[in-house]
């Protein structure tokens, strides 16, 4: 024999187990106290339904309200933290460490940085607040924060006020090279002799200081092994 998990949705609703009873979807019993409960409703294979009564105590161990999306992000939530839970009682065990593939066990303590970071982002989106800030946000995020065109910077940043941001992606036809401030007009000249002159701007990055002066940026070393990374939300 093999263990097995299925699910299975139903639609309910509190009831007493009397009324039940009246309904003919309880059998009736010598309870000395009306019994609360609820009225559920399976669904059959072939499409059609049948209705009956279930303890409530035996019903709430069972199922979870998922009517709405954030009854749907709790129970998402509920089953991340529990799973989370066990994965980092085991990467504390002897067990883990008996474990000879260096890359088995990298995979294993990276998907625990990424459920504690998606306990995280459940949370943000329950409460419908998001705030910027993961728990040991890693570059990697911060370069997806900044293809999502958001700006970002390290908490271990000496000057205040300032955040790198990925330009914009952009193609600058000829018609308006001589126009732009941006170049010298030895540049202008040498791109306007091409027999299609143009720039795309693609991947730049900008370092944009409180005073508004923005200037090319590269990620350093300790940058991109920093852990200290957020999503600036304001200044």
């Amino acid at each position: 024999m093999k263990k097995y998990i299925g699910t299975k949705e139903v639609m309910a609703e509190p009831m007493l187990k009397s009324v039940a009873v009246a309904n003919g979807w309880a059998r009736t019993s010598n309870d000395k106290v009306d019994l609360a409960g609820y009225h559920v409703q399976y669904n059959n294979p072939d499409g059609t339904t049948y209705d009956s009564w279930s303890p409530k105590d035996v019903f709430e161990k069972s199922y979870k309200c998922a009517e709405t999306y954030v009854n749907r992000l709790y129970i998402e939530l509920e089953d991340v933290e529990s799973r989370h839970k066990k994965l980092a009682a085991f990467l504390e065990s002897e067990y883990f460490k008996r474990i000879k593939q260096e890359g088995t066990k990298f995979l294993l303590t990276l998907q625990s940085m990424v459920m504690t970071q998606y306990s995280c982002i459940l949370s943000q989106r329950i409460n419908d607040k998001f705030v910027g800030d993961l728990p040991g946000m890693p570059f990697g995020i911060a370069i997806e924060a900044l293809k999502f065109g958001l700006p970002v910077r390290r908490k271990g940043w000496n000057g205040k006020g300032m955040f790198v941001v990925k330009q914009v992606s952009c193609n600058v036809e000829g018609d308006v090279i001589p126009k732009m401030q941006s170049l010298p007009q030895p540049v202008k000249n040498l791109l306007m002799k091409r027999k299609q002159p143009c720039i795309n701007y693609t991947y730049q990055l900008l370092l944009v200081q409180k005073s508004g002066r923005a200037d090319s940026w590269t990620a350093s070393s300790s940058d991109i092994f920093a852990d200290d990374w957020e999503i600036v939300m304001e200044e």
